[in-house]
Parts: C-alpha cells; structure tokens; sequence
C-alpha cells in the first residue's frame, strides 16, 4: 500500500440539458417514423418483392445503379436523425461507463487492499498459534525429560537372587559385635543362605540407598554393584 493518499476525484460530464437535447432528438426519431414509416415499409417490402421474383436481372446497368441511388435516399434521412442521437447517447454512455470503471477500480482497490491485511493477519495468527503450539511442547517435552532424570536417581531395577554373592563371614564384626549382632548372625548362619540373600533383596528393593542393604557380619556381593 502507498503511503501517499492519491486525489480522488469522479469525472462526470453529463449536464441535465444533455438529457433534453437527447430526448429532443429521439423525439424527432420516432416523428419521422409516425410520417414516413409506413412509406418507407411498404418500400422495403416492394423491393424485397422484386429481388425474390428477379425483376431486377432484366434491368440495365444504368437503372440498377439509379435504384442503388434511390435506396440509399430513401434510408439516408432516418439514418441521419439516428446518427445524431446515437453519437450523443454514446458520448454519454462512454461517460458513466468511464465513471462506473473508476468508482469500482476504488473499490477493488480498499476492498482488495483490506483483504490482503485480513490474510495477513490471518498468517500471523496461525504462525503465533503454531510457535506457542512448538514452545509448550519444547517445555512439556523438556519437563519430562528432567523428571526422567530425577526419578532416574531414585528408581532402580528389581534384585535377582542368583545376582547376590555371600562371599563369607566378617572378620572385623566379630572382633568388635555385641551379643544381638552375634544372635542375629547365628540365627541367619543357621537357617541357609536362601534366607539371607531374601533379606538382602527385600532391602534392595524397598530402599533408595545402597549403603543400608546388607547384614551385620556377613560379606556379600551384589552382581553389578561395587
């Protein structure tokens, strides 16, 4: 869109009395008509007579070129009268077609022009839309993958029995148990090992911590784990 407001401006050069010369001239049409047409009718009709039964084949040269005159009086005056009202009737009509043109070229121009911001605005719209459509799912997708990593440091995989090793006793635990820590070893020493490597897995499973899994005085190892 220019940044300039052209002038606008309607050319119309029709006055009222253009009307009234129009009007007199068609009247002097249709007077002529009320005179001569029946004359001029029945003229036609001999003539169009004659050129169907061939009466003018028979006729010399001389009298086919008088008749070529005679039909061309005949029409000239009512052509003349026609020929001054058509050229005013078309001047006027050149200028409301001229005027129609121009109003509806500034139509088309606002009409098209505000379209044109219409869609673009549209556009914009859409495009906003679809940024704010990437951007949430950016942060959704983004938030999922920190929350994987959080829990990530809190989740860990079940403990299979035939990964838990008994290596032996402690050495250092009996220097230094007291004598429910030796009960409590006894009581597993005893029973089978299925017994302490069940306790160990309860514990890995229900913990977070590695550091709490395990039994006083017996020495394990976990496949995977140092």
């Amino acid at each position: 869109m220019k940044n300039i407001v052209q002038n606008v401006s309607f050319p119309f050069a029709i006055k009222g009395n253009d009307f009234k010369e129009l009007s007199l001239k068609a009247l002097n049409i249709k007077k002529w008509i009320d005179e001569n047409g029946q004359e001029l009718a029945e003229f036609i009709y001999r003539q169009q007579a004659w050129l169907i039964n061939g009466e003018y084949k028979s006729q010399s040269l001389k009298d086919l070129k008088l008749v070529v005159s005679k039909i061309d009086y005949v029409f000239r005056e009512l052509l003349e009268l026609i020929k001054n009202f058509k050229d005013p009737l078309n001047s006027i009509r050149n200028v409301i077609l001229n005027l129609e043109k121009n109003i509806k070229n500034n139509q088309d121009y606002l009409k098209n022009s505000v379209i044109d911001i219409q869609f673009q605005k549209q556009n914009e719209i859409v495009e906003n839309h679809k940024k704010e459509q990437f951007l949430e799912i950016k942060s959704v997708a983004k938030q999922e993958q920190e929350l994987k990593i959080i829990t990530s440091n809190f989740r860990k995989e079940k403990l299979l029995i035939k990964d838990i090793e008994i290596l032996g006793i402690n050495d250092d635990f009996l220097e230094n148990a007291n004598q429910y820590e030796l009960k409590q070893l006894i009581k597993y020493l005893i029973i089978d090992e299925k017994l302490v490597k069940n306790t160990i897995k309860a514990q890995w499973d229900t913990n977070t911590d590695n550091k709490v899994v395990g039994i006083k005085g017996i020495n394990i190892q976990i496949k995977g784990v140092k």
